[in-house]
């Protein structure tokens, strides 16, 4: 998973960053502030789609807050796509943003998200810009890639989210997505797909405790002759400093 646009994550995927990209909170600080996590994730999947081959992934990342609504960080993950011997390693994640208030029920965030990868000879490194507005709960976005990963044209993201708290001090966040993509390389005979998933979370000081259900609408044939689109549910756990 990733937390914010670049996945549940910091998390789950994401979502995230899952990279769908949640809202920043600011607090009245004099200065700048850093916040680092690290977390374990039973299975990293980002849009639906797993990027660790069904297995265990370890997380990390540093975000910097300038309390005047622009925030920068970076976040990495193992990753696995089954190439083999020419093989990817990790994922690393750079971006940047603003976030504000327009009243206190509504607030919108704009950003850029670099999503590099390493250790194997494939061009996989793209680029996407972002951008959300959150009613209360409810939180609508968008991102949009002018070359999507592997060099698989242009893409577009439409997602909203709706976030629940729940008694005990559980939150729990629902979302769906909607990926598109100008031609048919992403997926096998495809130029779309949805994505969705729900997550429950509780935070116990700094660590945080979640579990989600995450799937597609993609079928084996169409997810590359995979299970990696099916519908599954994830287990997370992540401490921030």
């Amino acid at each position: 998973m990733k937390t914010k646009m670049h996945k549940i994550a910091t998390v789950f995927t994401g979502a995230a960053l899952a990279l769908a990209i949640g809202g920043t909170a600011f607090a009245e600080q004099i200065g700048p502030s850093f916040s680092v996590s690290a977390g374990l994730v039973s299975e990293y999947r980002f849009r639906g789609i797993s990027q660790s081959d069904g297995q265990p992934a370890i997380q990390a990342g540093i975000d910097l807050d300038f309390v005047n609504g622009f925030y920068l960080g970076t976040w990495v993950s193992q990753v696995d796509f089954d190439y083999g011997n020419d093989e990817t390693d990790f994922e690393q994640d750079f971006y940047g943003g603003y976030s504000a208030e327009v009243n206190d029920s509504t607030r919108y965030e704009i950003g850029y998200i670099h999503y590099a990868y390493h250790g194997s000879d494939r061009d996989e490194d793209y680029q996407e810009i972002y951008g959300s507005l959150t009613f209360s709960d409810l939180t609508l976005g968008f991102a949009y890639s002018d070359d999507y990963w592997a060099e698989s044209g242009a893409f577009y993201y439409p997602y909203a989210e709706y976030s629940f708290s729940l008694p005990s001090d559980l939150s729990l966040e629902l979302h769906i997505g909607l990926n598109l993509f100008d031609e048919e390389i992403f997926l096998y005979e495809s130029d779309s797909y949805i994505d969705y998933s729900a997550i429950l979370s509780k935070a116990f000081g700094d660590l945080t405790l979640s579990a989600a259900f995450i799937g597609t609408d993609i079928s084996d044939r169409a997810c590359f002759d995979t299970s990696w689109c099916e519908a599954t549910l994830l287990a997370e756990a992540s401490y921030t400093w």
